[in-house]
């Protein structure tokens, strides 16, 4: 296997932010207007001849390194790494095991600016690459919805991935490299 990058992009709320949470928007619909700025969370993936499996986030400075996949399971350290990982796995029925999960988002969390989507992107964009498994634009928002707010049971917005999804659809950035951007 190869190198795999991706990026995604971080956003701005422009008007209607809270509309697209539920309870409200199952009881009343919702509407909101984001738009892409040239921030990023970039992820890469790189194979390793030891069989660990390793979570390296750059910009908080963490690192978890494991036997297997199934140590990422049960670690707290880098959930959005962790929820990826175990999701891919399950969903695909592919062992992850002998790789480098690399990121780093130009915004810190807690921004307001979309960071946690647009990494969990990022890294799926960049594990379906590595794992050479083809999904459509569509499919890869809506698995990055459920990675993060259903799996992970994170509260927030659905217009993150929904606009991350309009922009990966105009730039192409999942799949085939080119996702390259700044090495994380």
């Amino acid at each position: 296997m190869k190198l795999a990058r991706s990026k995604a992009p971080l956003r701005l709320g422009l008007a209607g932010g809270g509309t697209d949470v539920s309870p409200y928007s199952d009881q009343f619909g919702g509407a909101v207007l984001n738009a892409t700025i040239s921030l990023f969370a970039h992820a890469a993936v790189e194979p390793r001849l030891d069989g660990r499996v390793v979570f390296r986030a750059l910009d908080l400075g963490r690192e978890v390194a494991l036997a297997s996949h199934e140590g990422a399971i049960k670690n707290t350290m880098l959930p959005l790494h962790q929820g990826v990982a175990k999701r891919v796995a399950n969903q695909f029925g592919v062992p992850l095991e002998g790789f480098t999960l690399t990121t780093v988002v130009d915004a810190p969390p807690g921004s307001g600016l979309g960071s946690s989507s647009a990494l969990v992107v990022a890294m799926l964009g960049a594990l379906l690459e590595y794992l050479n498994i083809g999904m459509g634009e569509y499919d890869t928002a809506r698995l990055a919805y459920d990675i993060e707010r259903v799996d992970l049971g994170m509260a927030g917005e659905t217009g993150p991935v929904f606009c991350l999804l309009r922009w990966i659809q105009l730039h192409g950035v999942l799949g085939n490299g080119q996702g390259a951007g700044k090495p994380p």
